[in-house]
């Protein structure tokens, strides 16, 4: 059961933990990263699926490598053998979903899927692994999400943003019934404290959820402080590039 009754607060380690134990460097989304978070003791790992240009799903955040290595170009121009001779800005290298399920086979997946040739590429691998029960399926696209979803029942589901938005308002205006059709098939809300002016982190919010059995967890969320206060509204959930302080401070 991927979301398992727990009176503790989830700690969703952010493309894993980037600081190792002597504090170096390590790259965001790599094996190395998510051995590191789950050591601290991080709940589960966000990641993020883009697809090589042979259609291999690997797990990386951008569209493009340049942010974190010396060569700029996109993921999906690249080849998986061409990608496997990129090497990161701290020596790390680019995982494919396959190894990450495979290297850490206990661990829990909170996979964004960030385009269309993800769905496919990456459902069809965690089907393979049937890696089902540890994945929660996240996308900003609600069609994405939904395709996902379609390829692999039974799966748990965060929303994307515009089922989000409708449940927001819908708690706003009180119309209850809106809220639970919002948020039909949905497990979680993974949202940010705010989006514009628009407040997603008040307790009446978080507790309306709660109501429709959907838990809310916020990113990304690396101030103490910060995390202490979320939970004391009631968040489920903390998303975090600081797993390790998120552990000492909440549990």
């Amino acid at each position: 059961m991927y979301l398992y009754p727990t009176e503790a607060v989830r700690i969703f380690a952010h493309r894993g933990l980037t600081v190792a134990a002597d504090s170096s460097a390590i790259d965001e989304n790599t094996l190395p990263a998510f051995a590191r978070a789950l050591e601290v003791g991080a709940d589960y790992i966000e990641s993020d699926i883009q697809v090589t240009r042979d259609g291999v799903p690997v797990l990386f955040h951008d569209d493009t490598l340049g942010r974190v290595s010396s060569v700029d170009a996109p993921v999906g121009r690249l080849t998986l053998d061409e990608l496997a001779e990129v090497r990161l800005e701290h020596a790390g290298r680019v995982p494919t979903l396959a190894e990450a399920l495979e290297q850490f086979p206990h661990a829990r997946f909170n996979l964004d899927f960030k385009s269309v040739p993800a769905i496919t590429a990456g459902c069809r691998v965690i089907h393979d692994y049937g890696a089902q029960a540890r994945v929660m399926v996240a996308s900003f696209s609600d069609a994405r999400g939904d395709a996902a979803m379609n390829k692999l029942p039974g799966v748990a589901r965060s929303a994307g943003s515009l089922r989000t938005l409708r449940a927001v308002l819908a708690q706003q205006l009180h119309l209850d019934f809106l809220l639970g059709m919002a948020l039909t098939g949905v497990d979680a809300l993974q949202i940010p404290t705010a989006q514009g002016k628009l407040r997603l982190d008040s307790p009446g919010f978080i507790a309306a959820l709660k109501r429709h059995n959907v838990e809310a967890h916020y990113w990304t969320i690396n101030d103490v402080a910060e995390m202490r206060r979320l939970v004391a509204a009631g968040a489920s959930g903390i998303v975090t590039d600081r797993a390790d302080l998120a552990v000492a401070a909440l549990r």
